[in-house]
């Protein structure tokens, strides 16, 4: 018999899922209704207004339903991730495994990232579209429960669809940077995406690994590499640049540079916290 606990857990969950699907079909709206007024009233102006209706309504559902269809794909490319097999991460995809049948959940497409960098990431409109991303220098990194928190954490965004939101607020973000700049563009999609989101995975995917210090202690590993020598973040473009608070170690490239105070998504600070359960 589930606990009250669990039951709580459970409801909680829900709630969760249920806000970051609102959320993610408000933001992937938001560009088409943006361009459906202006071809509205273009039209309406011209005189043509019922033209000038359907044109807005026409524009908010194509633009719309592209965004959230095709958010997954366009992240997914611009890292350069390549579905990984495996015979070639046996390690990675018997942990996914193991996992996905503990959290019940589908099993994700594991895609695997050419970067010394240890770092993961999640993309998917829902469980059964997710795709989870590491990079190549995660597995080699991290000891074997290491791994396994922090492919936990990463679940952990899956089953919450914390990955719908993502995923529509960076490919909306990314024709907004060209106005507004990529640093405030990537806070933008920060905050879209909700501050302290990776505080909040580690937490719950701490309830559900074997042996929980082995997130923070992923985290120590992540925040003590020396990744000054390594691009990052993989791939180029607008899109690749916006991802930055997707991924499990947002703080690379800027350990020392930035500080912590106030933001429950720096890697040291969750390492801290962690430590202290």
């Amino acid at each position: 018999m589930a606990s009250v606990t669990d039951l709580g857990a459970g409801v909680d969950e829900e709630a969760a899922v249920r806000a970051n699907r609102r959320r993610a079909m408000r933001i992937a709206l938001a560009p088409g209704v943006v361009a459906g007024v202006i071809a509205g009233l273009v039209l309406a102006v011209a005189g043509l207004p019922l033209i000038g209706a359907a044109a807005f309504v026409v524009a908010t559902a194509v633009i719309a339903l592209w965004v959230w269809y095709r958010a997954p794909g366009v992240l997914i490319r611009s890292l350069g991730a390549s579905p990984s097999d495996e015979w070639e991460h046996p390690r990675l995809h018997n942990l996914v495994d193991g996992l996905c049948a503990t959290m019940g959940l589908p099993r994700p497409i594991v895609c695997v990232v050419d970067s010394p960098v240890p770092n993961a990431m999640a993309v998917g409109r829902d469980p059964d579209s997710a795709s989870l991303v590491v990079t190549s220098g995660l597995e080699r990194s991290l000891t074997l429960v290491e791994l396994e928190g922090a492919l936990a954490h990463e679940l952990v965004h899956i089953k919450r669809q914390d990955t719908a939101v993502a995923g529509v607020a960076v490919v909306v973000a990314a024709p907004l940077a060209l106005v507004i700049g990529l640093g405030k563009a990537t806070e933008w999609v920060h905050a879209l995406i909700g501050q302290g989101r990776e505080f909040s995975a580690d937490q719950r995917a701490s309830s559900v690994v074997r042996y929980p210090p082995g997130i923070a202690s992923a985290l120590d590993t992540m925040v003590r590499g020396d990744n000054s020598g390594s691009p990052w973040p993989p791939g180029t473009g607008r899109v690749t640049a916006l991802t930055r608070w997707l991924w499990i170690d947002p703080m690379v490239g800027a350990h020392a540079g930035e500080p912590m105070v106030g933001n429950l998504d720096d890697t040291r600070v969750r390492s801290a916290a962690l430590a202290l359960d």
